[in-house]
């Protein structure tokens, strides 16, 4: 399931999980759907005292509802949005550069960016573009298989 509709379901079903569901915490979870449904995590500038502001609400409502709603916090979740949209632009888009990569999907350069996917992903976004988006096989495994490969075609020639 894409991580965009993860984070809507978990949203849109938590009003059954949220503890005092309040008309502010109703308005609070429609608006944080919409930031997901209408990608406005992409924004660099978009961070949760923006959210915040923009509802009216303390920071603390934003956090406190995202973390009962979904379990992680908005730093988290902006990332991985925001890593979610970057797989698909580096499968869709080849021609795009890792900086604009980058920018697109809202961080604020590259370093940043290699360092977030690496974390998310477990690799670099070069590798992940490479590999078409499939799982890797072990690094280690293959460079030992290829090591007793070349070791046994040495022993075979002398």
């Amino acid at each position: 399931m894409d991580i965009r509709m993860r984070y809507l379901s978990a949203l849109k079903s938590s009003s059954a999980r949220t503890p005092y569901v309040t008309p502010a915490r109703k308005i609070i979870r429609r608006e944080l759907m919409e930031w997901i449904l209408f990608r406005e995590y992409l924004d660099p500038a978009s961070d949760m005292d923006c959210v915040a502001e923009r509802l009216g609400v303390p920071r603390e409502d934003v956090s406190d509802l995202l973390w009962i709603c979904t379990g992680e916090r908005f730093l988290t979740i902006r990332k991985r949005l925001r890593i979610g949209d970057a797989k698909r632009l580096l499968l869709s888009r080849p021609d795009m550069t890792m900086s604009e990569v980058a920018r697109t999907v809202g961080f604020q350069d590259k370093s940043d960016f290699r360092r977030a996917f690496k974390e998310e992903t477990g690799y670099l976004p070069r590798v992940w573009r490479e590999s078409g988006g499939r799982r890797l096989k072990c690094r280690i495994k293959a460079i030992r298989e290829a090591g007793r490969n070349r070791c046994s075609s040495l022993h075979r020639n002398a």
